[in-house]
């Protein structure tokens, strides 16, 4: 099944602060593009029908959450800033509900832990 934006949920958690802020240094334009470009890429992967395996060094599967949903490493390089301002994304998938949850978000020098993944996901 080929997977679009629009067919599913897409939802921030609290505990992304870094997306807030970078969101505010972005016009509403590339906050928008920014937004759509990651929806477009996870999708992609959702669509190749096995979430439960890597996609290069771009998405790692972790583990599965106690309600079902599929939690990744997502590593995402802002469109245009370059290796340097790669992000790492906490993003929970729950593929029957067709929801997607940004948990959580780290600037590249700061991997997350395994503890950051637990403490990003403690409430799903």
């Amino acid at each position: 099944m080929h997977y679009q934006p629009e067919d599913g949920k897409w939802q921030l958690g609290g505990k992304a602060k870094l997306l807030f802020e970078l969101q505010q240094q972005m016009t509403p334009e590339e906050q928008d593009q920014n937004k759509r470009a990651l929806q477009e890429f996870l999708c992609g992967y959702f669509s190749s029908g096995d979430c439960n395996n890597a996609l290069g060094d771009s998405i790692s599967p972790l583990k599965a959450t106690p309600k079902g949903g599929k939690v990744l490493k997502v590593r995402w390089a802002l469109p245009g800033s370059g290796k340097s301002g790669s992000l790492r994304l906490v993003v929970v998938a729950y593929c029957d509900e067709k929801r997607v949850h940004i948990a959580q978000a780290f600037l590249r020098r700061d991997d997350p832990t395994d503890d950051d993944v637990r403490d990003a996901i403690d409430d799903m």
